[in-house]
């Protein structure tokens, strides 16, 4: 393993729609955006109507201390209100939590969320990559992630389920031994549950309740993914009370804007919206993994999320290629050369409806012919 100190390369995320249509070439109405994990359903009618009927708040600062809000995350969530605080997105949180438990050595899957590395070294810690086994489809090894905090004398961890990019989700068995570790150890760990409310179970993973209760322990939580408002930016980490009052205690008063408090209430709110999600998102999930691999030489790996990491190294073409000739015709795709594991192998595609599949599958066919693989 290499710990990381250094100022590391500029990340690239996904759902960059400005970039691709800054020339002009393509509208952005044209534009299919499969390289953000946003829910297939846009956005919910409840929270439209919730941000235009707060329009005229505008004119007046938002409650510093998120009030409506954290009452909504506190029922949707399970704990305690004192417990939340509220923020300008996850990854805004996750530099607070940092600072608040002075990390220094700092475990991190690879592969994984590139934001990861960049807070742990803007606060002056020391990113360790704990590699994940690609025969096993990257799914954590919980013995080889304690041995390697051991061995490589981390004193926090970060880990993401379901996780980004592999799409699997960690078993009750592994979330228990994960939390039994805490128990006997010093460690601090933080759980990025961003994706978990794709999970009709979801909340019966979380470890929500238990960060509530101890200072060791925290959850990053995103309402951008699910309720598809990463325009807004609105995340939530859940941990010990001290250190919340420590973290609302050092930053910006107004960091959540009126209108993305209004939309987070409606959000947690619509039911409707959470079941639909729930009710498709299989069904849609099954069709692209069926639809690609019908294709040759692209192997798409099981996803519990919405979204599907595919291999493509076996069609000649690299994922820079593949990026690079898919957004020719329109579409977005998540190059994952930015995971430093997974080189110019695989891409990331978020989960749609099934005619953005089918227009995905259209452009990949016509991509494979031109290189006489059909």
């Amino acid at each position: 393993m290499t710990a990381k100190k250094a100022e590391s390369a500029p990340y690239r995320h996904g759902g960059d729609v400005w970039s691709a249509t800054w020339d002009g070439k393509i509208p952005m109405e044209e534009i299919l955006d499969l390289s953000a994990n946003i829910n297939f359903l846009g956005l919910s009618p409840l929270v439209r109507q919730a941000i235009v009927e707060s329009i005229d708040q505008v004119v007046h600062y938002p409650d510093p201390k998120c009030r409506r809000l954290i009452e909504a995350l506190a029922d949707h969530l399970t704990v305690p209100p004192e417990s939340i605080c509220a923020g300008n997105g996850a990854v805004d949180l996750l530099d607070h939590w940092l600072h608040a438990v002075q990390a220094r050595r700092v475990l991190i899957p690879e592969p994984g969320f590139g934001q990861y590395e960049r807070a742990v070294v803007a606060q002056g810690g020391v990113a360790v990559p704990l590699p994940l086994d690609e025969k096993r489809q990257f799914r954590l090894d919980v013995e080889a992630w304690k041995k390697a905090l051991r061995e490589e004398g981390c004193d926090t961890a970060i880990l993401c389920t379901p996780h980004n990019p592999a799409g699997w989700v960690w078993t009750e068995k592994e979330k228990q031994a994960v939390l039994a570790h805490l128990e006997s150890s010093p460690v601090r760990l933080l759980v990025d549950e961003s994706f978990l409310d794709f999970l009709p179970d979801g909340r019966a993973l979380s470890c929500c309740p238990q960060a509530s209760e101890n200072d060791r322990l925290a959850v990053l939580y995103s309402l951008t993914k699910f309720f598809a408002i990463p325009g807004l930016r609105l995340g939530a980490l859940i941990t010990d009370s001290d250190i919340i009052k420590g973290i609302v205690a050092r930053r910006d008063p107004w960091v959540v804007n009126q209108l993305a408090q209004a939309a987070g209430v409606a959000a947690l709110a619509d039911r409707d919206y959470h079941q639909k999600t729930w009710e498709q998102l299989p069904q849609e999930r099954n069709y692209l993994f069926e639809q690609l691999s019908k294709l040759p030489g692209l192997t798409p790996l099981p996803s519990d999320s919405n979204f599907s990491l595919l291999y493509v190294a076996e069609s000649g073409i690299s994922s820079t290629g593949w990026t690079e000739r898919l957004r020719r015709r329109g579409i977005l795709v998540r190059n994952c050369n930015t995971f430093l594991s997974l080189g110019e192998r695989y891409l990331r595609l978020a989960v749609r409806d099934k005619a953005a599949t089918d227009r995905l599958i259209e452009a990949m066919r016509a991509v494979l012919a031109e290189e006489g693989m059909l």
